[in-house]
């Protein structure tokens, strides 16, 4: 049974942030502070709160000043990995799962989650997540959202949900949701549910032939939704967990997804208000 004490986290910041500029050209992404504090300080803290210890950082974009505010903090384990061109997330996690399978054991790497640098979730809902994965024998464990606004879907990946689930809470910790398919910002008349995945993941080793696999999309990237679609139509049980609580707009998603300028006042606000007492 895996334990979060010995369960990976890797967390996606290399990228140059081209949506956030100019403020990008000065201060990566992973580094502008919600509530004075980086984001990725956040998700690290979080993710620490819940039991977890052990970080992979890819990084590549002003990548010193990252490290060196990561280094501040105690009683964990980094280790980063440089992506020296940034070629989509797909590209940057098999880059990341090559060069620490070479440094060691495979086994190290049994189970992990995979998040983006941008996006923060309590630990209620990261234990949520891993509580689903341990539970459903699952290979893949998406993190969702509920949106009736088709225009999210210019933003995230889509997902199908099995006939199966219909029933099933979505935010049920021993079931979850199973998923049929996913595709990459869909256009409106190729939306397959209210379902969207975030850049927020639980894989197996598994996941490694597929990301092998994945070639570059229009956008000129290597998709990880690519890589999941690979493995539900080679028959891997790939299941999902709706981790924010409400609906989402397109006016309320920068409150979770940091994508532009605008995003980290509302964002700074959620934070705000849950954390009026609290310190990290």
């Amino acid at each position: 049974m895996p334990s979060s004490i010995n369960t990976y986290v890797i967390i996606l910041a290399a990228g140059k942030a081209t949506r956030l500029r100019p403020l990008s050209n000065t201060i990566p992404k992973p580094l502008i502070k919600i509530n004075g504090i980086p984001i990725i300080s956040r998700i690290i803290h979080t993710f620490k709160e819940a039991g977890f210890i052990n970080f992979i950082i890819l990084v590549g974009y002003k990548q010193q000043a990252i490290k060196t505010e990561l280094l501040k903090i105690h009683d964990i384990k980094l280790e980063f990995i440089e992506q020296t061109n940034q070629l989509g997330m797909a590209d940057g996690l098999l880059l990341c799962l090559n060069q620490f399978s070479e440094k060691k054991r495979k086994q190290d790497l049994f189970n992990f989650f995979v998040t983006a640098a941008d996006v923060v979730f309590s630990k209620q809902k990261i234990n949520q997540m891993f509580s689903l994965y341990k539970n459903a024998n699952a290979d893949i464990i998406l993190g969702l959202m509920k949106s009736k606004d088709k225009r999210i879907a210019s933003g995230h990946g889509n997902v199908k949900i099995s006939k199966d689930s219909k029933l099933i809470r979505d935010s049920d910790m021993k079931h979850g949701l199973k998923i049929d398919d996913i595709v990459e910002k869909p256009e409106e008349n190729q939306i397959l549910s209210e379902y969207y995945s975030l850049p927020f993941y639980i894989f197996n080793q598994k996941i490694i032939s597929y990301l092998e696999e994945v070639d570059f999309s229009l956008r000129g990237e290597k998709e990880m939704q690519d890589s999941i679609k690979a493995s539900i139509q080679k028959g891997d049980i790939v299941r999902g967990i709706n981790i924010i609580d409400h609906d989402i707009t397109i006016e309320n998603i920068g409150s979770y997804h940091l994508t532009f300028i605008d995003d980290i006042i509302k964002m700074d606000k959620r934070f705000r208000y849950i954390e009026i007492d609290k310190k990290f």
